[in-house]
């Protein structure tokens, strides 16, 4: 029973992330500790495969090998279907444009898998700052950006309880 709590709560969240692509604007106001003019990119890294947000699906998925599921949509945002693969710990989403499925999205479901900085569900909010750059104390997210992606923390009572990589995608 809790397995599938947990799954359709993980649904929900992937599905979130997908929609995002919707939005007209934002008013986010987050915090990028690499800002400037050789600003690194955010990736998710699982065992020598390098997930970078709007790179080339095809090429990502074979080097990940066998998924267990997979869900698709037609995009709201583009032409096409938006895909959402699911390995042990992560979800992959794509997007298609000009005919090619893009990385959209990465969202780490549990404790199996943590970011190159070590940050993985569980881990404290003081963790986090230390990886990745102060936020605001007592928060219960934290925003980081470069040109290509936003790395979403969310926390509970201090705690990493979700952590998702997100594309800037312009339309």
């Amino acid at each position: 029973m809790r397995k599938r709590v947990l799954a359709a709560v993980a649904l929900i969240l992937v599905l979130a992330i997908a929609l995002c692509a919707c939005e007209k604007g934002s008013n986010d106001t987050s915090i990028n500790p690499n800002s400037g003019a050789n600003s690194k990119d955010y990736v998710f890294k699982s065992g020598s495969t390098v997930i970078e947000m709007k790179a080339d699906a095809e090429a990502v998925l074979k080097a990940l090998g066998a998924y267990k599921s997979s869900y698709e949509a037609p995009s709201c945002a583009f032409d096409g279907m938006d895909k959402i693969y699911s390995y042990n710990g992560f979800d992959l989403m794509t997007y298609s444009q000009n005919g090619k499925d893009l990385i959209s999205g990465v969202v780490l479901r549990d404790d199996t898998v943590e970011t190159p900085e070590g940050i993985a569900i569980g881990s404290k909010a003081e963790d986090v700052k230390k990886a990745y750059g102060d936020f605001e104390k007592d928060a219960t997210s934290a925003t980081f950006k470069t040109d290509n992606c936003k790395l979403l923390i969310i926390f509970d009572g201090g705690v990493v309880t979700s952590i998702q990589y997100i594309a800037l995608v312009e339309k």
